[in-house]
């Protein structure tokens, strides 16, 4: 698995089915600085293009923080003007692009501080698991900046508009337990647990059929655009994929046999 990785902030692993992202910028509680979106990238491309790897779980190194936010000190530079401010997205943007058109499941595990940068970071994941002293926030109100637009349609889609009003509004931090009340996280874990159950649910999904998983990602993603956007085509010939395969059959055979599948993913 061929990874460039330059920044010295991102971390990689692979056990098993699982590939693992990790942020690691611990003495700014993984802040995301320079570098890191670019990194990070690289780790999710190697494994998209890796069949070894079933399922991505991104986590921060540590347990104080998933991603604190932004580096601050480094907006002098990143976010000078609106110029300098659109140069510093395209990395995070290509990122999310990447991270959304994974064909695999992308899980985030946090721990503690989820905040700003951050938040839109977990957002990029299929589903979100936190622990119980996680924290939510997006401080764009406390820092003059106007959130970008695609990071609040997948907020917005997750909690719907009055919510994300709420937290655009205010910037104030929801306590996991609100979190998973608006729907903005999945499951809600004691900090000891979060880790072990992450990794079994995640286990659970890489032994499921992975053209299923595939198809059902894409068609999901694809339901929250508009008709006319939506690659009709491709879900088609992903359907017909599916009714066609091995594993299918395979489903099928090992129903009757009485015994658990193996997916191959074909």
């Amino acid at each position: 698995m061929a990874m460039h990785l330059t920044s010295g902030l991102i971390g990689a692993e692979a056990k098993g089915p699982i590939g693992w992202l990790i942020w690691d910028n611990p003495s700014k509680l993984n802040a995301l600085s320079p570098g890191m979106s670019e990194d990070a990238l690289s780790v999710i491309e190697a494994y998209a293009a890796d069949p070894a790897i079933k399922v991505v779980i991104m986590r921060g190194a540590g347990r104080k923080a998933f991603i604190s936010g932004g580096d601050i000190k480094s907006f002098d530079k990143t976010r000078a003007n609106a110029e300098a401010a659109r140069l510093a997205r395209e990395a995070p943007g290509k990122l999310r692009h990447g991270m959304l058109n994974l064909e695999k499941p992308l899980i985030a595990m946090i721990h503690g501080y989820c905040l700003g940068g951050g938040l839109g970071m977990a957002l990029n994941a299929d589903l979100r698991f936190a622990s119980s002293d996680a924290q939510f926030s997006v401080p764009a109100a406390l820092r003059g900046i106007a959130y970008a637009p695609e990071g609040l349609k997948s907020l917005v889609d997750l909690v719907g508009p009055s919510v994300a009003k709420d937290i655009m509004f205010s910037a104030r931090r929801l306590k996991a337990d609100e979190a998973l009340r608006v729907g903005l996280i999945n499951r809600v874990l004691d900090a000891e647990d979060l880790e072990a159950v992450t990794v079994a649910y995640a286990e659970t999904l890489a032994a499921n059929a992975p053209l299923s998983i595939r198809a059902s990602k894409f068609f999901i993603n694809q339901l929250g655009l508009e008709r006319a956007q939506r690659d009709e085509a491709r879900m088609d010939a992903m359907q017909r994929e599916a009714e066609n395969s091995e594993d299918f059959k395979e489903a099928t055979r090992s129903f009757v046999e009485k015994r658990k599948p193996v997916f191959q993913g074909r």
